[in-house]
């Protein structure tokens, strides 16, 4: 199944899987598309970069082995005593699984490049629930809430997943359900060579009547016996015990197959033990054994054990790279190690913690001595040393176990990240320099078992408000969209760029049609950016000036937006200019030159371009020119130093890009020396007006044979990207010729006016010069691509 061409569709995706729903014909949580579905490896996987090890939870879409459909498409794998592990459903407040003899198969695009997998889990499966929600809601229904699609969390009214405290090797999760608080621990027991899965929580006294599954067992018969529930399948049973709890509390078994806790209105808040275990029939006397324990919560408020005591120290690399005028160069700020681990530990060099290391967003601590960096693998490192001279950086752990967190964002020195679970805000109670407490701030947005639904980037606005894209659920290979399994579906917030409230309340569609927007920016000015990626419906690299409500291209991804299509500021070729688009960043300091004006960063091509725009009968034009500058990876997000005032840049290479390396961290450095540059770029009737940073001399200004133009079109289709079409003559791919007639410098010997013959609009334009000199002999030879919507 394949959703494509929303506008040639009768039903809108959403629509459409609802009456798939109804009609049996489509399952969810892991799906009925089993060809789609991972394949578990014959032995576990040991030591890989991606897996971090000694540490309690990694976050991902995680499939349970049983009943059919078990996915957790937000789901926690928490690590146990043991050698156990529990999973936890975000959205759907349950735990999912409970497992011995493993942890996950790190199967998906974020663990081994794959396409169109995600992880399972690994070990001997001793317990389930079925997805739906896992407390009842004021009705006393487990019915799914959701009625438009089963994907994002539950209703707030019915419940919210609040975070998770990590207290050294233990997990407190936390949430509301129907206004009452709960935390909860996992853990495990072992005796006599017998595993007990153990939920302890506190919960408060609850205004409204509760009700929480505890396990599923299709086919099964039950039975009720004092505080204990048994369900019986064959030679096996699998046993529910409670300890603690108020006396009002009962265990329920409901249709023979599934244990619930009930409690009424006004029960007393409490500290119990929901004790599993399965065996054999055989042995169930020995379940009285695991009831003795006494429940005990650990202490979330205070803080765990250090995970990560002993920071990493590199050393910088100054003036890496010089543009040709000298006014930038570029420093090299030495990450640890981020190869992928061969199983030989002198692969991992100086990385103590065997961790591989892909930065996917940036942000500084007002002191600007500091800055915080983001992983696709869901770690966060705080980088100290960023001084002049970069001769000792050090590199300390703060936090671990994100679902691939793309975008980071510092506000009143706390650290925020998005993820495709939520955006979460980090706490350190102690102050020892690690996470404690991962609050969940927003977690609006869907995500199901797509490997491609990326969230990219997180921005704020001058209000404080937040900002980040999500990617559509790109079938693996890159053309099409969804169709169940680990290529996903097409779920609300698909392909769309996101605002989310100063508070985190609400989450909004800000703007639909996007494929893969690895980038945005917020201009100090609140103007909203983002880039895109060529492929289905993006005949090549845009840099889209956002209007609110805007559709900006996927058809997949319009989400029955009825807007026209936006034409995007600008189209780069992805021959030569960009396959790949990253982030974009705004020059507001004193330090660096271009004050006001706006940076596009390139992850395909690895290079930093300087955005001309201009506003032409309210439509948005221009083009871009490279600042020559070398780059250790790719160039995915910026930021300007709020001490130094120098532009910083990170980038990973998971994807198609000609970064060198897998991943950087650099510095553009602006040196004080002239730039000699063009800086402007102005369409006008007949012709094109280039304004340049330095005096030119008019003589090399107005001889024509220094200039030189070409032009195209492309096409956009549900095929893979475009062919350059030419504008003379459609039915040939290939780049037109301008005839350019005419060069004039103005009096100030800064601007010179191109006539260009049969001038108009056009997707891409192509203007290049050699042997162009400035008044104090300088040569300047550039290029630039530009994008004409409207000639005045």
């Amino acid at each position: 199944m394949q959703f494509t061409s929303f506008h040639q569709a009768t039903l809108s995706p959403r629509k459409l899987t609802a009456a798939l729903l109804s009609l049996g014909l489509l399952t969810f949580g892991v799906t009925s598309f089993a060809a789609d579905a991972p394949k578990a490896p014959q032995k576990p996987p040991t030591s890989r970069g991606a897996l971090q090890e000694g540490f309690p939870f990694l976050t991902a879409c995680v499939s349970a082995k049983f009943p059919a459909g078990n996915d957790a498409n937000k789901g926690v794998a928490i690590r146990l005593a043991h050698d156990s592990a529990m999973l936890f459903d975000e959205d759907l407040l349950r735990f999912a699984a409970g497992w011995t003899g493993g942890y996950i198969n790190p199967t998906g695009v974020s663990f081994d490049t794959g396409h169109g997998g995600h992880p399972s889990i690994y070990g001997d499966q001793q317990f389930a629930t079925k997805p739906g929600p896992g407390w009842a809601d004021a009705s006393g229904s487990f019915a799914d809430p959701r009625k438009i699609e089963p994907y994002g969390p539950i209703p707030v009214a019915n419940g919210r997943y609040d975070g998770l405290y990590v207290v050294g090797d233990d997990i407190v999760v936390t949430y509301t359900v129907l206004g009452t608080k709960i935390f909860e621990q996992p853990s495990a027991l072992q005796k006599d060579g017998q595993t007990a899965f153990v939920r302890t929580i506190q919960k408060a006294k609850n205004a409204q009547p509760l009700a929480m599954v505890v396990c599923d067992v299709d086919g099964a018969s039950g039975t009720i016996t004092g505080s204990t529930a048994t369900l019986t399948l064959g030679n096996d049973v699998t046993m529910v015990g409670l300890v603690g709890a108020a006396k009002d509390a009962k265990l329920e078994i409901v249709d023979g197959t599934r244990v619930i806790v009930r409690f009424p209105k006004g029960s007393a808040a409490a500290t119990f033990n929901v004790v599993i275990w399965k065996g054999a029939a055989s042995g169930k006397a020995a379940f009285a054994g695991f009831l003795t324990d006494k429940p005990k919560l650990a202490d979330y408020k205070k803080g765990g054990k250090q995970h990560w005591p002993t920071p990493i120290v590199t050393k910088g690399q100054l003036a890496t790279s010089t543009t040709p005028d000298g006014a930038f160069v570029s420093d090299r700020i030495t990450t640890p190690y981020p190869g992928v681990y061969s199983g030989n530990p002198q692969d991992w060099k100086d990385n103590i913690f065997k961790r591989r290391i892909m930065i996917g967003g940036l942000d500084f601590f007002s002191d600007g001595k500091r800055a915080a960096v983001s992983t696709w693998e869901g770690d966060i490192w705080i980088v100290s040393g960023l001084d002049e001279s970069l001769e000792k950086i050090t590199w300390k752990r703060f936090a671990s176990g994100g679902y691939e967190n793309l975008g980071l964002k510092i506000v009143n020195d706390v650290i925020y990240t998005t993820g495709r679970d939520q955006i979460t805000r980090y706490y350190d109670f102690n102050n020892d320099g690690e996470a404690d407490y991962y609050e969940n701030f927003n977690n609006q947005a869907t995500s199901s078992t797509g490997f491609h639904e990326f969230a990219f980037d997180l921005q704020t606005d001058k209000d404080g408000n937040f900002y980040t894209a999500k990617a559509g659920p790109v079938k693996g290979g890159g053309r099409g969209f969804g169709g169940g399994g680990g290529n996903g579906f097409v779920t609300e917030f698909a392909g769309t760029l996101q605002k989310i409230s100063k508070d985190g309340k609400t989450r909004e569609i800000y703007a639909t049609g996007l494929r893969a927007p690895n980038g945005i920016g917020v201009g100090p000015d609140g103007q909203v950016t983002t880039s895109d990626n060529e492929g289905t419906w993006v005949p090549s690299t845009p840099i889209n000036w956002v209007k609110k409500g805007a559709f900006l291209g996927v058809e997949d991804t319009r989400h029955g937006n009825k807007s026209e299509f936006q034409q995007p500021l600008c189209w780069l070729s992805h021959s030569d200019y960009d396959n790949s688009g990253g982030g974009q960043v705004w020059v507001t300091g004193d330090k660096w030159p271009f004050k006001g004006e706006m940076l596009h960063m390139s992850y395909g091509k690895c290079r930093l371009y300087l955005v001309m725009k201009e506003e032409v009968n309210g439509k948005m034009q221009g083009g871009v020119v490279q600042i020559p500058i070398k780059f250790t990876a790719s160039a995915m997000r910026a930021r300007f130093n709020p001490k130094d005032g120098q532009l910083y840049i990170v980038g990973l290479n998971g994807w198609q890009s000609s970064a060198a390396n897998l991943t950087g961290f650099d510095r553009v450095r602006y040196t004080g020396k002239p730039v000699y540059s063009v800086q402007g770029l102005n369409v006008i009737k007949g012709g094109v007006k280039l304004t340049f940073s330095q005096p030119l001399d008019k003589a090399s200004a107005e001889d024509l044979q220094n200039w030189s133009g070409k032009r195209w079109n492309y096409q956009r289709t549900e095929d893979y990207g475009s062919p350059e079409i030419s504008v003379a003559d459609p039915s040939k791919k290939t780049r037109d010729r301008l005839n350019i007639t005419d060069a004039k410098l103005s009096a100030d010997g800064k601007t010179v006016t191109l006539m260009i013959e049969d001038l108009k609009p056009v997707m891409q334009q192509s203007l290049a010069w050699k042997g162009l000199k400035t008044k104090d002999g300088t040569e300047i030879s550039q290029d630039i691509q530009h994008t004409i919507n409207v000639v005045p």
